[in-house]
């Protein structure tokens, strides 16, 4: 039924956020199919988030005496509702619309959509009828107050005092250190208790995690909508003293951004694409971070820095950059930023690029907004830096060190570590092991010192022998190109020609270290073996270690993530090697990085893509998967997107 319900509508899914980590996250035919799904996931200090709402009973009443109801639930052995039967059209930007039909007359009877706080743990749900006819409905809000990545039952439910207050047109429900707080705009609310045993949840059983839950209601809602009535639930992890003003908040948080209507305007401009795109690149946004992806992950060093240029084009996106970069910093360990700032801030360091990037970007950062440079925040960021580089260069207590017979950065087996972006472990032993002197590595470490040539002061440089080094490495580079292939790393100082899109990473840079003929030949493998519409390969189809499909149990899942699954966020490099290799050819160079964009741009244009995920198949890519939203997945597309308007001018 799963796969029916994606070929009827999508398998994308919708989101809202806020900068606090929070969301609400679900399918297009508003049944939940993960433990994340809800309308209310609050977010809070050091990572913390709770599942409050998971979603709501909804049943209309029509004058002619006949129901219908419009939510749809997943139990283990069937579908009821079948709510999704009446959803008619939907678009999840720039906020989540669902259009519902009346079965008797064949017509549009009612919009709702889902609207979030950008600042607050609070949702607005919002019932519109655009009928020519008055019905009633009466919803029951089913709450869940547990952690995201858990599911709960009854017991739990029981086993702990729950205070539930119902006061006409507000209603509170308590239980332990969490509360929700529900608003009408009309309407009433009474108390009404009901539990909803068993939901289920087909995607978590898929991946081999508990897949059932209980749900309670303590109340329903009921409500008259005449033609054009429109009618409003807040919920909200803390009282409201102003609803009107917090309403407004909300509206205006989308106010002037283009919306779809069905059969009027069923997809957007260019124009229209890129400010939504823009939007989607500032889900992610917290006060002084950024959410790797959601659902599940909280942030991540590496990810942040990567897609950080697209913050640069944010309206305040020098000020947040800026709070980023100082985050970062202040968090340093031996010239290391943090790697993983999991939930509750459970950080680690296992890292040896994301303080290459972190560095890299400073300086790219400094390029672009020039006037930081000379102010006391860009001599925190140069110290920074600085600390990285002279860790780098001496710093023997780091899991890696720097070979001063050709200026790489070695990683040692007997870390038993994952220390660059294919850092899966399983059992205790890194399933990609990329010992030796990675590619990339010795790319982002090259630019970094090549950037510092550029702008650090000479007894800095001097001290650190950097130009000695820069030297080294642009001798010793091409003992990674046979003439044909570029090794994915050298280990015991031999190359290990795995076909891997790491060499795209480190031929994307700013200061190239190899000549033009090698790097032609570098994207011709990648066109080959690595590049599909969704984006690139970790691994050739040619290699043993291939696997075709990110399916399955957490095992099955990290055994594939880095052997052949396609990353979105790959597709930025690549167009970066793009434009190098197409310097000559804008109209080549426009057409390539088209079909970098072209799937995601359709998407997000018909308004069927909430946002853009980490992962796709290795082989017939097609459905997403890994998180549903990706920072860097977004990052990249946009990136591609300002490079191939810049190629109007």
């Amino acid at each position: 039924m799963l796969t029916e319900l994606f070929e009827r509508f999508t398998p994308d899914e919708w989101i809202v956020s806020n900068q606090k980590g929070g969301y609400a996250l679900g399918s297009a035919f508003l049944a939940n199919l993960r433990k994340y799904h809800g309308l209310l996931i609050a977010g809070y200090e050091k990572g913390k988030r709770i599942h409050l709402v998971s979603s709501a009973e909804e049943q209309v009443f029509f004058p002619s005496g006949l129901s219908y109801f419009l939510d749809t639930n997943f139990y283990r052995d069937t579908l009821f509702p079948e709510g999704f039967k009446l959803i008619k059209a939907f678009f999840f930007r720039p906020f989540p619309q669902f259009y519902f039909f009346c079965p008797e007359s064949r017509d549009f009877f009612l919009k709702k959509e889902i609207k979030m706080h950008p600042l607050k743990n609070l949702v607005v749900i919002s019932y519109e009828n655009i009928s020519s006819y008055p019905f009633r409905i009466i919803i029951r809000p089913k709450f869940s107050f547990r952690d995201h990545h858990r599911v709960t039952n009854k017991t739990e439910w029981e086993k702990e005092f729950v205070e539930v207050e119902v006061e006409d047109k507000t209603g509170m429900v308590v239980k332990g250190s969490f509360s929700i707080f529900v608003y009408l705009s009309n309407g009433s609310l009474t108390r009404e208790e009901l539990f909803y045993h068993q939901v289920f949840y087909p995607i978590e059983e898929i991946r081999g995690y508990e897949a059932t839950e209980d749900l309670y209601a303590p109340f329903k809602i009921e409500v008259e909508l005449k033609t054009k009535d429109c009618f409003k639930i807040l919920f909200s992890d803390e009282p409201i003293k102003d609803l009107e003003k917090v309403l407004t908040e909300v509206e205006r948080r989308y106010e002037g951004l283009p919306v779809l209507i069905p059969n009027k305007k069923e997809s957007f401009s260019r124009n229209e694409y890129l400010r939504i795109l823009k939007k989607m690149v500032e889900d992610f946004l917290l006060e002084d971070d950024i959410i790797a992806g959601f659902p599940w992950f909280y942030c991540w060093g590496r990810d942040t820095f990567i897609g950080l240029p697209a913050v640069f084009y944010l309206d305040g996106g020098k000020e947040k950059a800026l709070k980023i970069f100082k985050n970062y910093a202040k968090r340093m360990v031996n010239g290391l930023i943090p790697n993983v700032i999991g939930d509750e801030q459970e950080t680690n360091y296992n890292s040896v690029d994301a303080s290459l990037w972190f560095g890299l970007r400073i300086f790219q950062f400094l390029e672009t907004f020039p006037e930081v440079l000379n102010s006391l925040e860009g001599e925190i960021l140069l110290l920074a830096v600085k600390e990285v580089i002279k860790n780098f260069c001496t710093n023997p207590d780091l899991p890696f060190l720097l070979d001063h017979k050709d200026g790489f950065i070695e990683i040692f087996p007997q870390t038993n570590k994952a220390l660059t972006w294919m850092d899966v472990v399983l059992d205790g032993v890194p399933v990609t092991p990329r010992y030796g002197k990675p590619i990339e590595i010795q790319g982002l470490w090259y630019n970094l010192l090549k950037f510092a040539e550029k702008h650090l002061e000479k007894s800095f440089l001097e001290n650190f022998r950097v130009s000695e080094l820069i030297s080294l490495q642009e001798k010793n580079f091409i003992r990674f190109f046979d003439g044909n292939a570029w090794a994915d790393r050298l280990f015991n100082d031999e190359p290990v020609f795995e076909i891997r899109p790491n060499y795209i990473i480190a031929l994307s840079l700013p200061f190239d270290i190899t000549d033009k003929p090698s790097l032609l030949k570098g994207v011709e493998l990648a066109k080959q073996e690595l590049v599909t519409p969704f984006g690139l390969r970790s691994l050739s189809p040619k290699d043993p270690s291939f696997r075709r499909k990110y399916f399955g149990t957490q095992r099955m899942r990290d055994l594939a993530y880095h052997n052949g699954t396609v990353w979105v966020w790959l597709i930025y490099p690549y167009a970066e090697v793009l434009k190098k290799a197409y310097k000559e050819d804008k109209e080549g160079l426009k057409r390539e990085l088209e079909g970098l964009v072209r799937v995601f741009r359709e998407g997000i244009c018909r308004g069927k893509m909430g946002s853009i995920p980490e992962l796709y198949d290795g082989e017939n890519p097609k459905h997403p998967k890994g998180a549903h939203a990706q920072f860097w997945s977004v990052a990249a597309v946009f990136l591609v997107e300002q490079m191939i308007e810049g190629l109007k001018v």
